[in-house]
C-alpha cells in the first residue's frame, strides 16, 4: 500500500526540453518496466477566455536519467508516495541478462478508409498480426505518449492492451 500523500508535496526541479528549469512538486513515484517514474506537478501560465492565470499540469518523468530532473537541496522525499515493483512476475523487473526489446507501433484509424480524415490511433506490440507493415518501432515510454493521446486505444490481439493499461 503507498505510503499517505505529504501535506506539502516536496519541490523538484524539472528541465525543459529547451533548458529551462522550473521548479516544482513531487507527488508520486512508480515502477514501470521501463523503470521508475515520477510524477511531478509544475505552476504555468495558462490562457482563458477571461486573460491568463496560473494552471497546475502534471507529468510523469522518467527517474534514471538526471537530464529532466534533480532534487532540491534539503528537501525530505520520504513522505512520497510510491508504487514499487509489482508481485507479479509478468511486470516485475527482469534478470540482468533478459533482452528488454519490446517494441511497439501504431496504426492510424480513419472514417471511411484512406484519404479520410484520421480518427483515432491503435498501438500495437511491434510484430502484431493487425498492425500495418512497415510502421514506426517505438519505445515503451513513446508508446504511452501516443497511448495517452485522445483517441488513441491499444490492440486487443497483442500484449498492447495487457500492458500499457496497467501503466
Amino acid at each position: 500500500m503507498p505510503d499517505p500523500a505529504p501535506a506539502h508535496p516536496p519541490s523538484v526541479y524539472l528541465t525543459l526540453p529547451d533548458g529551462q528549469e522550473l521548479r516544482g512538486r513531487l507527488l508520486a513515484r512508480r515502477w514501470t518496466p521501463a523503470g521508475w517514474r515520477y510524477r511531478v506537478a509544475v505552476t504555468l501560465w495558462s490562457a482563458t477566455a477571461t486573460g491568463v492565470e496560473p494552471a497546475d499540469y502534471t507529468l510523469w518523468v522518467p527517474a534514471e536519467d538526471r537530464a529532466y530532473l534533480r532534487p532540491d537541496d534539503g528537501a525530505d522525499y520520504t513522505h512520497v508516495p510510491t508504487e514499487g515493483p509489482p508481485s507479479h512476475p509478468y511486470l516485475a523487473p527482469p534478470p540482468p541478462e533478459a533482452d528488454m526489446h519490446w517494441a511497439w507501433t501504431t496504426e492510424q484509424t480513419r472514417a471511411a478508409g484512406p484519404g479520410s480524415r484520421p480518427t483515432g490511433l491503435v498501438i500495437h506490440e511491434y510484430g502484431c498480426e493487425h498492425a500495418p507493415p512497415g510502421g514506426p518501432e517505438l519505445t515503451l515510454d513513446q508508446a504511452l505518449t501516443a497511448y495517452a493521446r485522445t483517441g488513441a486505444r491499444a490492440c486487443q490481439s497483442c500484449a498492447a492492451a495487457e500492458v500499457l493499461t496497467r501503466l
